[in-house]
């Protein structure tokens, strides 16, 4: 695997837990028999053959970076997302910034190779959340904590029997955390999850991923089975071999949802955005 994919893989591999257990499919109440392991193989195994069901949406994204927040409003499409910038740290972006969002937007849709390349890495991303997916009841141990509400709570622990085979499966088993799964539709409304040891690649020659990284899920329900990101907090540091450290802080939070026509393309997001 190229060093680049690897670093990529990584990083999401990290944020993982909240793309696999958030979306557990539409099922029938949990029975009050059913353990806290048979509740999230059922996620996961729900979540593995609706995954294709893919649905867009356009909605206002707060990110946090580099000690400014930008507001955007983001349009998924069948290729690339649309970004368009709407404040910063609460002004209005300047002509500099609207001028480079454009150049940026411009180029995209010109160079239709590049935006396979991006559509490409994602659907590769989305294989490797599959293959992870599988791995779920058997790389955790899982403590069920009780009823909250309309969710229940389940602390979930690295099972020691468990062997990954990959430096994904690896930094995913070294994850502990607790997740708040909605028993009404069986998702997750909350995930909360830290790496208890220093995650390291070939006795630490390769890289490593310190200990202490986190990560921070929250889910909100659209309609009956549709579940989007509301929050997401990630803080993850490492340095891989011939690269740059791994540095991976995120917060963003989302609000605002409208389903997008599943067919729209980053022209048609393009042009509506333009429109505006």
């Amino acid at each position: 695997m190229e060093l680049s994919k690897t670093t990529f893989l990584l990083v999401h591999a990290y944020r993982f837990v909240a793309f696999t257990f958030v979306a557990g499919m539409a099922l029938t109440p949990a029975l009050p028999s059913q353990t806290a392991k048979e509740l999230i193989g059922d996620a996961c195994y729900n979540e593995l053959q609706q995954r294709e069901k893919r649905t867009l949406w356009s909605y206002v994204a707060e990110r946090h970076s580099n000690d400014n927040v930008f507001r955007e409003q983001v349009i998924e499409t069948v290729e690339v997302p649309v970004r368009h910038l709407l404040a910063v740290d609460g002004n209005p972006p300047t002509s500099v910034q609207l001028k480079e969002e454009n150049d940026r937007h411009q180029e995209l849709l010109k160079n239709a190779s590049r935006r396979h390349a991006i559509w490409k890495q994602q659907d590769n991303d989305d294989k490797m959340m599959a293959e992870l997916l599988r791995i779920i009841p058997e790389a955790f141990v899982f403590e069920d904590l009780g009823k909250e509400g309309q969710s229940e709570r389940i602390a979930f622990h690295p099972n020691p029997e468990f062997q990954p085979k990959t430096y994904e499966q690896r930094i995913l088993h070294a994850l502990d955390g607790i997740v708040f799964v909605d028993l009404q539709e069986k998702r997750i409304a909350l995930l909360s999850g830290s790496l208890g040891t220093r995650v390291v690649f070939g006795y630490g020659v390769i890289g490593h991923v310190e200990q202490g990284g986190s990560t921070e899920i929250t889910r909100v329900r659209l309609s009956p089975q549709v579940w989007k990101t509301s929050a997401e907090k990630i803080d993850i540091d490492g340095r891989f071999v011939m690269l740059k450290s791994i540095n991976k802080h995120q917060n963003e939070s989302r609000s605002g949802f409208e389903p997008v026509a599943p067919d729209t393309t980053f022209a048609q997001a393009l042009n509506d955005i333009g429109g505006k």
